[in-house]
């Protein structure tokens, strides 16, 4: 047998496959044999790092190659490491053997060396590959996690970030590192970044949480490339309150609130109304229960038969002088017919305006509409403007307290009115106002009519775009019943006056909130108490007819809740809510730092009896630490105003409660009767 020539250079492989090829008649394919010679030295690289800490120097070595075919060593047969000498310090050699390399990665340990100290270093694997390189000894990093900035308060499922600042002192390398976030030990969003030496930086890490809680949050940073000094110095925490909704007090939704309140019936003291059970001796207790609802913004028609009909016109009079000692906001409309100057009847309501401010002191008259739902007669546009500009003239004297509110439309053609009230009447005019009326099955079109409405405004032009007033509006039930007609508004299904029902309530409520939600200024509700308007029936009225007592029906209970926590002139604040959330939130600033919300869920709107389902409310953007009154109507399924309980918001000014779905709550820092 003839001894194999080796050339200077070829590695152990290229021999091994020769000697099988000889003796063992094993073929080597020339690709094969390719491959194994290309795997030689040339094919990897090796980078070195010298780095010193507190525990001393690590020699890392890092092997790589640019070649699929070449494997990356998994254990290194030999380190030799040669430490140069270095300001009065002598060289000295270190050798390792069968250190683990992972991928090409190890590290051995040096000793103590110097900043700076030269380290030369020669590695051998697999077959007698020899790599050599030099290094010079560096500082580690040392990240230090100096400030961790988070809000006290989120929502839930709303993408926010914490602010982490990290330093890294030492003054020799940039690091790659992780930012990691942690709740109850998930993992919840991480961030890679680099830094340099001797810098500072702040990174925003974006994150959601998913459940409504107080959630402590757990930041680490670590370098991963390359190590380093201490972790001792790289985590921070933070508490952050997650909720379901947020108050937010600096987003001004209607800078001053005319408020709730409803419809005055002006005939209450007329004969039409004593023939049916008023009399001087019990009107007394609609009066009281009037004056303790607290009415704000209120309307009272002025039908013109009052010109003829004393008894009407003294009705109509002291109908204001009610409204005006209960503290109400005053909407006198003209109800309907016609109104010209020819005819008489503008210088007679002239009068009557002006007699009621200057001679009775009817200081709360502020609102004046022309005609009750004009878009639904034949009258045009053009014939509604001529009726404000030719009364104009004769209300001057009192025009410092009364303006000019237009519309008191309903759906029908209101695109048209709204366009021409905007370009023709928009410097006579001070507010808009609409009509809304539903089915309790039909919540659907009590949502519409308030976005539409409001979608139409906003896009008119700035300067022709005015408040928002909803100046009659009402729930409506069915109006036959196993075949017998019913009693305007309807009957629940089980025969109940639609008016006197919890639904009916708690619809009305939804109501108030999506307006206020949506900008409106106000809304009175069609109407607050028993009387007749004419010949006709109807039956929307929160205090019941004089001959069972003038009771007091679940929307009384509502509404008082409401002015009793809400007040004029309050500004509407928005509240941000998740996506998808069956609750309504709507909150009330004072110009005092009162504060109220009113809340519900809209999945409520069809119950009637009390639900065993309870709806919790996680609300932030409260007071910190303060103490606030909870009041709930219909907590018990009997349509009244609950007792007072206390909530004490956190630190943060989160409230959180429990309310049942049949139900609306009020949170107010105010003290409530």
């Amino acid at each position: 047998m003839r001894p194999v020539a080796v050339s200077r250079g070829v590695s152990r492989t290229v021999i091994v496959g020769m000697i099988a090829t000889a003796f063992l008649g094993i073929s080597i394919s020339s690709a094969r044999a390719a491959a194994a010679q290309a795997c030689d030295a040339s094919a990897y690289s090796l980078a070195l790092q010298s780095l010193n800490g507190p525990a001393g120097t690590d020699l890392v070595i890092r092997i790589t190659t640019a070649t699929p075919a070449c494997e990356l060593p998994e254990t290194l047969s030999q380190v030799q490491a040669t430490v140069a000498a270095f300001r009065g310090k002598g060289a000295k050699q270190l050798e390792f053997d069968d250190v683990a390399s992972p991928a090409g990665s190890a590290s051995v340990h040096l000793g103590r060396l110097a900043r700076h100290q030269r380290v030369s270093a020669t590695i051998t694997f697999g077959a007698q590959i020899v790599l050599t390189g030099t290094t010079r000894t560096l500082l580690r990093p040392d990240l230090v996690l100096t400030s961790l900035r988070a809000p006290k308060q989120v929502l839930t499922g709303r993408a926010f970030a914490v602010l982490v600042t990290t330093r890294q002192p030492t003054p020799d390398l940039r690091a790659s590192a992780l930012v990691t976030v942690t709740t109850g030990g998930s993992v919840v969003a991480t961030v890679p970044f680099k830094i340099a030496p001797r810098t500072r930086l702040v990174l925003p890490v974006t994150l959601t949480l998913q459940q409504p809680a107080r959630t402590r949050l757990d930041v680490a940073v670590v370098a991963s490339d390359p190590g380093e000094t201490t972790t001792a110095n790289n985590t921070r925490r933070a508490v952050v309150e997650v909720t379901d909704f947020q108050v937010v007090p600096s987003s001004v939704l209607v800078p001053s609130l005319a408020g709730y309140g409803g419809q005055f019936n002006q005939h209450v003291y007329a004969a039409i109304s004593r023939a049916v059970g008023v009399t001087d001796e019990n009107v007394l207790v609609m009066e009281q229960e009037v004056r303790a609802l607290h009415p704000e913004f209120s309307r009272i028609f002025f039908n013109p038969s009052a010109f003829t009909d004393p008894d009407r016109m003294q009705s109509f009079i002291r109908t204001v002088q009610l409204a005006q000692t209960s503290g109400a906001t005053i909407n006198i409309t003209w109800q309907g017919g016609r109104l010209d100057v020819a005819s008489g009847t503008i210088p007679k309501f002239a009068e009557v305006l002006t007699d009621l401010v200057k001679t009775r002191g009817i200081t709360r008259l502020r609102w004046l509409p022309l005609q009750n739902e004009p878009n639904s007669t034949k009258m045009t546009p053009a014939q509604y403007e001529a009726q404000y500009r030719q009364l104009d003239p004769y209300i001057q004297t009192v025009r410092g307290q009364v303006r000019y509110m237009g519309g008191d439309l309903v759906r029908d053609n209101q695109q048209a009115w709204f366009d021409y009230l905007a370009t023709h009447m928009s410097d006579i005019l001070d507010a808009y106002s609409i009509h809304v009326f539903w089915d309790y099955w039909d919540t659907q079109k009590l949502q519409d009519r308030l976005t539409e409405v409001r979608a139409i405004v906003d896009a008119l032009p700035p300067a022709e775009q005015k408040p928002l007033y909803v100046a009659e509006y009402g729930v409506r039930g069915l109006r036959t019943l196993n075949g017998v007609p019913q009693t305007d508004p309807g009957v629940w299904t089980d025969g109940t006056p639609i008016a006197r029902t919890n639904v009916s309530a708690f619809q009305h409520a939804w109501f108030d909130a999506l307006s206020a939600r949506l900008g409106y200024a106000g809304t009175s509700k069609w109407d607050a108490y028993f009387g007749k308007y004419d010949n006709g029936t109807q039956a929307y009225y929160m205090i019941g007819d004089p001959v069972s007592g003038w009771p007091l029906f679940p929307m009384y209970n509502l509404m008082h809740l409401m002015t009793t926590t809400i007040k004029t002139g309050w500004k509407v604040t928005e509240v941000d809510q998740v996506a998808g959330t069956t609750s309504l939130l709507a909150a009330y600033l004072g110009p005092l730092g009162q504060q109220t919300v009113v809340g519900l869920d809209t999945a409520g709107a069809q119950l009637n009896t009390s639900s065993t389902t309870q709806v919790p409310y996680s609300i932030g953007g409260l007071p910190p630490s303060r103490k606030l009154r909870l009041i709930v109507w219909n907590q018990a399924g009997d349509g009244l105003d609950g007792p007072t309980a206390m909530v004490t918001t956190d630190a943060a000014g989160v409230a959180t409660i429990t309310v049942p779905q049949h139900a609306v709550f009020v949170l107010t820092t105010l003290r409530v009767a």
